[in-house]
């Protein structure tokens, strides 16, 4: 194996990674990324929820699916494992929040944060390159219903 040598090492390839990978090259620095899951292909993806195999990342049953999900006290994490990182797992979208979520008290006083932030959005939209699914389908409107339901309507358990 040969040696290499390198300025950066990225560990994963999500958003995050790729963003910072790619920044720190802009620089010219010598960048190295390492991944734990494959490059999938859209022959790779299950064509259903139930092919458990090829959905889910459980190494100890020989599963490398790219859909990952870490169970701690009181949070599950859901993340993607392959090239790509989480868009693997939420279909590749990146929305840009709502005005409020730039508002939230808790960090609001900071700084404007839409002004600071939508710069970069536009950046990672380019490079990802998003684009408006061209079909809609029955479950399409169904989660788009479900997403108009707002916080104080949601029922208590």
């Amino acid at each position: 194996m040969e040696n290499h040598t390198y300025d950066f090492c990225i560990v994963g390839s999500g958003f995050g990674g790729s963003v910072s990978a790619l920044r720190l090259a802009e620089k010219g620095y010598k960048v190295a990324v390492v991944e734990k899951g494959q490059r999938f292909r859209t022959k790779d993806f299950p064509k259903t929820n139930w092919n458990l195999k090829k959905w889910f990342w459980i190494p100890w049953f020989n599963w490398r699916g790219f859909f990952k999900m870490t169970f701690l006290r009181h949070l599950t994490v859901y993340s993607g494992v392959g090239v790509g990182g989480g868009s693997l797992v939420y279909a590749s979208t990146l929305p840009v929040p709502k005005d409020h979520f730039f508002k939230a008290p808790s960090w609001a006083h900071l700084a404007n944060w839409k002004d600071e932030l939508l710069q970069h959005y536009q950046t990672a939209r380019k490079m990802l390159g998003v684009s408006t699914n061209p079909k809609l389908t029955y479950s399409d409107k169904i989660m788009a219903d479900l997403a108009k339901v707002t916080p104080n309507k949601c029922p208590t358990h």
